[in-house]
Protein backbone atom coordinates (compact mmCIF):
# COMPACT_ATOMS: atom_id res chain seq x y z
CA UNK A 1 0.00 0.00 0.00
CA UNK A 2 1.13 3.38 -0.79
CA UNK A 3 0.15 6.98 0.62
CA UNK A 4 1.50 10.59 0.39
CA UNK A 5 2.07 13.44 2.82
CA UNK A 6 2.27 16.36 0.86
CA UNK A 7 4.87 19.14 1.86
CA UNK A 8 8.45 19.42 2.58
CA UNK A 9 9.70 16.40 4.27
CA UNK A 10 10.24 16.87 8.43
CA UNK A 11 12.24 14.67 10.34
CA UNK A 12 11.49 13.60 14.29
CA UNK A 13 13.02 16.53 16.36
CA UNK A 14 14.09 15.80 20.08
CA UNK A 15 11.81 16.46 23.22
CA UNK A 16 12.07 18.91 25.39
CA UNK A 17 12.56 18.27 29.03
CA UNK A 18 11.13 19.71 32.14
CA UNK A 19 10.78 19.29 35.71
CA UNK A 20 7.31 18.52 36.92
CA UNK A 21 6.71 18.13 40.60
CA UNK A 22 10.28 17.22 40.68
CA UNK A 23 10.23 14.79 38.43
CA UNK A 24 11.60 14.95 34.54
CA UNK A 25 9.40 14.80 31.99
CA UNK A 26 9.57 14.47 28.21
CA UNK A 27 7.31 16.69 26.06
CA UNK A 28 6.42 16.30 22.44
CA UNK A 29 7.48 19.10 20.01
CA UNK A 30 4.00 20.34 18.53
CA UNK A 31 5.17 20.49 15.15
CA UNK A 32 6.20 16.69 15.56
CA UNK A 33 2.65 15.62 17.36
CA UNK A 34 0.90 17.86 14.38
CA UNK A 35 3.02 16.04 11.41
CA UNK A 36 2.43 12.42 12.78
CA UNK A 37 -1.13 13.16 13.19
CA UNK A 38 -1.26 14.04 9.43
CA UNK A 39 0.65 10.80 8.53
CA UNK A 40 -2.11 8.93 10.13
CA UNK A 41 -5.05 10.90 8.50
CA UNK A 42 -3.20 10.16 5.01
CA UNK A 43 -2.68 6.26 5.92
CA UNK A 44 -6.12 5.86 7.24
CA UNK A 45 -7.48 7.51 3.69
CA UNK A 46 -5.24 5.78 1.62
CA UNK A 47 -5.34 1.93 3.41
CA UNK A 48 -6.72 -0.59 1.26
CA UNK A 49 -10.43 -2.63 2.62
CA UNK A 50 -8.21 -5.78 2.70
CA UNK A 51 -5.03 -4.53 4.83
CA UNK A 52 -3.85 -7.26 6.45
CA UNK A 53 -0.13 -6.50 7.74
CA UNK A 54 -1.19 -5.26 11.40
CA UNK A 55 0.94 -8.15 13.05
CA UNK A 56 3.12 -9.32 10.08
CA UNK A 57 6.61 -8.03 9.66
CA UNK A 58 6.82 -5.33 6.86
CA UNK A 59 9.05 -3.36 4.33
CA UNK A 60 8.94 0.11 4.29
CA UNK A 61 9.94 2.30 2.44
CA UNK A 62 9.85 6.28 2.32
CA UNK A 63 10.74 8.65 -0.52
CA UNK A 64 11.07 12.12 0.86
CA UNK A 65 10.99 14.83 -2.04
CA UNK A 66 12.42 18.14 -1.05
CA UNK A 67 11.43 21.51 -2.59
CA UNK A 68 14.17 22.44 -5.46
CA UNK A 69 15.90 25.61 -3.98
CA UNK A 70 15.32 28.94 -5.70
CA UNK A 71 19.03 29.95 -5.42
CA UNK A 72 19.90 26.57 -8.10
CA UNK A 73 20.49 28.00 -11.53
CA UNK A 74 17.94 27.06 -14.46
CA UNK A 75 20.82 24.36 -15.51
CA UNK A 76 20.78 22.59 -11.99
CA UNK A 77 17.43 22.94 -10.97
CA UNK A 78 16.99 20.81 -14.19
CA UNK A 79 19.48 18.77 -12.73
CA UNK A 80 17.94 18.06 -9.43
CA UNK A 81 14.12 17.45 -10.70
CA UNK A 82 16.07 14.83 -13.27
CA UNK A 83 17.58 13.22 -9.88
CA UNK A 84 21.08 14.45 -11.31
CA UNK A 85 21.47 16.23 -7.58
CA UNK A 86 20.62 14.70 -3.80
CA UNK A 87 19.67 17.09 -1.10
CA UNK A 88 22.90 16.69 1.57
CA UNK A 89 20.87 18.54 4.15
CA UNK A 90 18.77 18.46 6.91
CA UNK A 91 16.30 16.20 7.96
CA UNK A 92 18.71 13.65 8.00
CA UNK A 93 17.07 10.30 6.66
CA UNK A 94 16.97 8.44 9.92
CA UNK A 95 15.02 11.30 11.23
CA UNK A 96 12.86 11.32 8.20
CA UNK A 97 11.89 7.39 8.94
CA UNK A 98 11.89 7.66 12.85
CA UNK A 99 8.66 10.18 12.76
CA UNK A 100 6.88 7.93 9.57
CA UNK A 101 7.46 4.91 11.54
CA UNK A 102 6.57 6.25 14.84
CA UNK A 103 3.32 8.16 13.48
CA UNK A 104 2.36 4.29 12.41
CA UNK A 105 2.37 2.52 15.40
CA UNK A 106 -0.57 0.84 15.92
CA UNK A 107 -2.55 1.98 12.94
CA UNK A 108 -0.11 0.21 10.09
CA UNK A 109 1.29 -2.37 12.40
CA UNK A 110 1.42 -3.42 16.34
CA UNK A 111 4.64 -1.50 16.70
CA UNK A 112 7.61 -0.28 14.48
CA UNK A 113 9.84 -3.50 15.41
CA UNK A 114 8.19 -5.14 12.82
CA UNK A 115 9.98 -3.03 10.45
CA UNK A 116 12.12 -5.88 8.94
CA UNK A 117 13.62 -3.74 6.12
CA UNK A 118 13.41 0.17 6.00
CA UNK A 119 14.80 2.31 2.49
CA UNK A 120 14.97 6.05 2.67
CA UNK A 121 15.69 8.02 -0.69
CA UNK A 122 16.00 11.98 -0.45
CA UNK A 123 14.88 13.42 -3.65
CA UNK A 124 14.38 16.74 -5.22
CA UNK A 125 11.18 17.53 -6.61
CA UNK A 126 8.76 20.14 -8.30
CA UNK A 127 6.23 19.32 -5.83
CA UNK A 128 7.64 18.48 -1.94
CA UNK A 129 5.90 15.38 -0.31
CA UNK A 130 6.34 12.27 1.18
CA UNK A 131 5.50 8.91 -0.54
CA UNK A 132 5.50 6.16 1.61
CA UNK A 133 5.31 2.30 0.57
CA UNK A 134 4.15 -0.08 3.07
CA UNK A 135 4.26 -4.08 2.14
CA UNK A 136 4.87 -7.40 3.77
CA UNK A 137 8.25 -8.65 3.89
Amino acid sequence: MEFEIAGAPVGKRRPRFSTINGFAQAIKVDADVEYENMVRLMFRLNKPTDYDLFDKPVRVRIEAHFPIPKSFSKKRAEEAAAGAIHPQKKPDADNIAKIICDALNNIAYGDDTQVIELTVVKKYAREPKVKVSISAY
